[in-house]
This record gives structure tokens, C-alpha cells and sequence, in this order.
């Protein structure tokens, strides 16, 4: 679990420094790195040692995914969009489960994170 802040830390320096690979994403592309970098600060928060400070980082990677679920695009970057905000949805529930002492779906929930978040950065990476 320790690994996937370093990956969205990884994911979000990326977006930033890139463009996108079609001149109609370039402008989704930017919103998904605003949205990843909040994204970042909230998965190092749920590494938190309390309870209460993981609880609300899981609250405020739900919203940061509702907004992310906001931001158009063309039809490969909204299926992609929805790939990643749905493997958000399930690190967040993965999450709840952990808090409350069953950690068993955390490594699946991290590894669909890592694959989503990977798919998303290779579509808004320069070829």
C-alpha cells in the first residue's frame, strides 16, 4: 500500500510535464492533472496512522473522483475517465473495509488503481 502514493506522486509529475497525444484531449488531459494532484495528497493521507485522518481522505478521493467524472472528452478519454474513477470508487471501498480491519481487497483495489492510472497517463503522454 505504500507503493501507490509513490505511483500517483509518479502519475501526477507526469500528466503535468506532458501534453496530450491529440490536439481535441489536450484540454481533458489538463483537467485529469489538476484532479490527479489532489488525487496524490489524499492516497499519501490515507496512509495516515488515525483512523479519522484515513476516513477523510477516503471522503475527499470520492468527491475528487465525482469532479473527475465531470471532465468531457473525446470517446476514448471518456471510457478511460470512467475506467479510472471506477478503480478510484473501488480503492475508496477497499479503504473503508481496511479502516475498519479487513485489508484483504486493498492489493486488488491498488493494483486496478495502478493499471487505470497507468492507462490514463500513457493516453495523455506525447508519443
Amino acid at each position: 500500500m505504500k507503493k501507490l502514493p509513490a505511483l500517483a506522486s509518479l502519475a501526477v509529475g507526469i500528466l503535468l510535464l506532458s501534453g496530450c497525444s491529440q490536439a481535441s484531449t489536450l484540454a481533458a488531459c489538463g483537467q485529469v492533472a489538476g484532479q490527479a494532484v489532489q488525487v496524490s495528497g489524499v492516497l499519501e493521507s490515507f496512509s495516515s496512522p488515525t483512523p479519522e485522518a484515513a476516513q477523510a481522505a477516503l471522503g475527499e478521493v470520492r468527491a475528487v473522483a465525482e469532479k473527475i467524472r465531470g471532465i468531457d472528452g473525446p470517446a476514448e478519454f471518456v471510457t478511460l475517465r470512467d475506467e479510472w474513477t471506477t478503480s478510484i470508487d473501488a480503492f475508496a471501498a477497499a479503504g473503508e473495509k481496511a479502516i475498519a480491519g479487513d485489508v484483504s481487497g486493498m492489493d486488488a483495489a491498488s493494483a486496478q488503481l495502478r493499471t487505470s492510472t497507468d492507462a490514463m497517463v500513457a493516453h495523455c503522454t506525447p508519443n
